[in-house]
């Protein structure tokens, strides 16, 4: 019975957790011309690390954004965003 106790008592809720990556497309507007894109208009460009100290979370009631690790975690139920500042 103690055992069973002590399990009951270790139980907490699981949030989501997820690794952020911010990527970007760079794009030339001008205007007499179409855009015209840095190698392809498909291509993006990881960059998170550039971006890494811009990032906010919008309810941070919701989630906690671990800077270090990239990392974005859960802490309640509810819907948030991440965003670049």
């Amino acid at each position: 019975m103690m055992a069973e106790n002590r399990t009951l008592s270790e139980c907490t809720n699981r949030f989501q957790s997820s690794l952020v990556d911010v990527y970007a497309r760079f794009v030339l507007a001008d205007e007499r011309a179409a855009a015209s894109y840095l190698l392809h208009r498909k291509a993006q460009f990881l960059v998170t690390d550039i971006v890494q100290s811009l990032l906010q979370v919008g309810d941070e009631a919701v989630a906690y954004l671990r800077r270090n690790d990239k990392v974005i975690d859960g802490i309640q139920p509810g819907r948030t965003t991440v965003q670049v500042i």
